[in-house]
């Protein structure tokens, strides 16, 4: 088992990674529709292995948490907002022209993953 600082850096990355990849799909969609499939390769290749690390690592750290005797409810809240970001990329590469809403819906769902990590609500 990996120290809880490397988790936490994993994590890092892997948000860092998704919300690149969602970002780079979402811009190049505004500015050039319809989208070269080089483009929506990469940020679909970015976004996936974002996730995949988002994935892997959070499981990580919740383990390091030793939080497996049950999952509290900021856990759960957590995973479905990493659904959400994963199944935002369909919208944003078929659907540009929602790419103002879909924009700020991505900061959103940033914004509550940080807020639940951090403040632990339930």
């Amino acid at each position: 088992m990996f120290p809880y600082e490397f988790y936490k850096v994993m994590h890092l990355l892997g948000l860092i990674l998704a919300f690149t990849g969602l970002a780079g799909v979402l811009m190049a969609g505004l500015n050039n529709p319809p989208l070269k499939k080089s483009v929506r390769l990469l940020g679909a290749i970015t976004h996936g292995v974002g996730l995949l690390f988002l994935l892997v690592s959070g499981f990580g750290l919740a383990a390091r948490l030793g939080l497996f005797g049950g999952l509290p409810g900021w856990v759960y809240a957590k995973i479905m907002i990493w659904l959400f970001v994963g199944l935002i990329m369909i919208f944003v590469k078929r659907k540009p022209q929602m790419g103002l809403t879909l924009y700020f819906l991505i900061i959103t769902a940033g914004f509550l993953a940080a807020y639940f990590a951090v403040n632990k609500p339930f």
